[in-house]
């Protein structure tokens, strides 16, 4: 929605204003349901529509709704996306959009803009961060798992490991999972081998 404001009008700026935030609470209802940050930052979003419009009554501004179209994607990290480019938008116009207005107007469009600035916007790279930090972190946990499988497994084919160390292996709750990895592998062959000579032994 990003628009030229050179030649609006002070009423046709505060108009832009009042839908920008509108726009905000159409995205922010959305996406409210997956995530506690969405509905937190609309509940204070309506409180800001509220201010405009109490104050666009006193200055007997007109506001004029538009109709928004914004993307609904299916992932939270496009959520989150979404949501940060909206603020920063949002955050362009407060910057732009104060010149030669009045001051309860510009006080307002600073409030506005620095709830943004200084609390949505870190909130939402800060989700973005997290869950990024956490896939990262469960990839790795399961990188390290498969790892200390193969090391075991390597153990066991070299012939230095015990019988007791094979059968922890084995006791392994996801020995079905990594052992289906290994299985059209050498170390998969020879834990195999290993398996059946300890049966022999017995």
């Amino acid at each position: 929605m990003q628009t030229n404001l050179n030649k609006k009008t002070k009423d046709e700026i505060f108009s832009l204003a009042y839908n920008y935030e509108n726009k905000g609470l159409l995205i922010y209802s959305n996406f409210k349901d997956d995530n506690d940050i969405f509905a937190q930052i609309l509940a204070i979003k309506k409180n800001g529509i509220i201010l405009l419009e109490s104050l666009a009554s006193i200055k007997n501004c007109k506001l004029q709704n538009y109709d928004h179209q914004v993307i609904t994607p299916s992932n939270l990290d496009e959520k989150l996306i979404v949501c940060l480019n909206y603020e920063l938008e949002l955050n362009e116009f407060y910057k732009n959009g104060v010149k030669d207005l009045d001051d309860d107007v510009k006080d307002l469009f600073f409030r506005l803009w620095a709830t943004s600035n200084n609390e949505y916007i870190p909130a939402l790279k800060q989700q973005l961060f997290n869950k990024n930090s956490a896939n990262k972190s469960k990839n790795e946990h399961s990188t390290n798992d498969i790892q200390e499988f193969l090391d075991k497994a390597n153990l066991i084919a070299s012939g230095k490991a015990s019988k007791d160390d094979l059968q922890n292996l084995l006791k392994n709750p996801n020995f079905s999972f990594f052992g289906g990895i290994a299985a059209g592998s050498l170390v998969g062959l020879m834990i195999n081998e290993m398996i059946n000579k300890g049966k022999n032994d017995e």
